[in-house]
């Protein structure tokens, strides 16, 4: 998947650099350094696309967690997530109120400080079954509730002119922590949205850049930009999840045709 997904966008970079006549060599120059190699290996951050360090995170959350378990020492990961998370805080969104300055955001946006944490917290919501036991109700007003922390957080640091790159506030993970297992609580398991998701959710967020490039060189040669920017993220959500719809359906006739073969 991480290779398919930098090979996808290696390919559309240098298409738009041929479009807009740009040299290809210089790109490619200047993608490859020992840096950016760097950076690609230990932080995740892919020249390519700065989106993609998710795919990267994934993948070496799954081998710290296979060698992990091999030692049997799980706990050991579960211990250390709260200190990541603070970590991203105060290096992150906090750092000009802690430090008085930014620190570059690929320090804590990774494997280390997001994608550790993460998966052992729904490593923990499944283990502890929060989905069973968590009342509905609770749920729902926890919900508003960091809902309107989180924007209180933003309004407070923008105010004060602190609030530094990162989009994780304090109350990011509470809110991430009761809108999941809401969600599992809900029980959607079954019900269409809930297959497309799970069928189209990962690809939707690797392409979704290319149709924001599109759609925004479209609409400037057509004069409507300042329009298109109001309904912006609903067009793109909708165009890449109905292309991807129409790729899996297309996916399944050339199987089925095949296995008639």
């Amino acid at each position: 998947m991480v290779v398919r997904a930098n090979s996808i966008f290696f390919i559309w970079n240098i298409a738009l650099g041929i479009l807009k006549r740009d040299s290809i060599v210089t790109y490619v120059r200047k993608i490859f350094t020992g840096k950016s190699i760097l950076k690609f290996l230990v932080l995740n951050e892919s020249p390519l696309a700065g989106h993609l360090w998710y795919l990267g995170a994934i993948l070496y959350v799954l081998v710290i967690v296979l060698l992990v378990d091999r030692f049997n020492c799980k706990k050991v990961l579960y211990y250390l997530t709260p200190v990541l998370l603070i970590a991203d805080l105060v290096f992150g969104k906090y750092s000009l109120l802690i430090f008085h300055r930014e620190f570059p955001y690929i320090l804590v946006r990774n494997f280390l400080c997001v994608g550790i944490p993460y998966f052992c917290i729904g490593n923990l919501i499944r283990e502890k079954r929060c989905s069973e036991k968590w009342n509905r109700k609770i749920l729902q007003v926890l919900i508003v509730v960091f809902t309107i922390t989180s924007l209180a957080e933003r309004f407070v640091l923008v105010s004060a002119g602190l609030n530094a790159t990162r989009d994780h506030y304090l109350s990011t993970t509470f809110l991430a922590i009761c809108l999941f297992v809401y969600t599992l609580k809900s029980n959607w398991h079954n019900k269409g949205l809930a297959v497309i998701g799970r069928k189209c959710s990962t690809w939707l967020y690797i392409i979704h850049p290319i149709f924001i490039t599109a759609f925004s060189v479209a609409t400037g040669k057509l004069g409507i930009k300042s329009i298109y920017r109001c309904v912006a993220p609903i067009v793109t959500y909708c165009a890449t999840l109905t292309f991807l719809i129409v790729m899996c359906r297309l996916k399944s006739l050339l199987v089925k045709n095949n296995q008639r073969k």
